[in-house]
């Protein structure tokens, strides 16, 4: 009767090759995450642009001698007065930095997003020419 010997387990080649598959694999997935991340959070941006476009349109319904001021710089996320009514929550937008980036309102209601696309959170709010401040 003859004893073989049995070699159980993997070799090192071999778990070099399944690390560098791995690997490769993550190196694929990862960018591809951080796109859809990124566009997602875009896609959200967009979507509380509509939302404070809806309540400018039903403020200035309701209030058709308001005049926006031609630049808007947002300083708060709390909905004081104006547009109040007209939405729950100021939206804020996950791909602005605070204090550097916002949402605004030009002269003629239009809602703008600008710098959107370095991380964090920026609040909605705005002023009329006459100094009250709105959302």
């Amino acid at each position: 009767m003859r004893m073989f010997k049995k070699d159980e387990g993997f070799t090192l080649v071999e778990l070099m090759v399944v690390v560098l598959i791995i690997g490769i694999l993550v190196a694929i997935a990862i960018p591809v995450f951080n796109s859809a991340s990124e566009s997602a959070r875009l896609r959200t941006c967009q979507s509380n642009q509509r939302t404070i476009e809806g309540a400018v349109q039903q403020y200035l319904a309701s209030n058709p001698t308001l005049t926006w001021a031609s630049s808007v710089i947002n300083t708060t996320n709390t909905l004081t007065s104006g547009a109040a009514p007209y939405i729950k929550t100021a939206p804020t937008c996950p791909s602005a930095v605070a204090g550097t980036n916002f949402y605004g309102v030009n002269a003629s209601g239009t809602v703008t997003a600008d710098n959107l696309a370095t991380g964090g959170t920026a609040p909605a709010t705005w002023t009329t020419t006459t100094g009250h401040t709105h959302f």
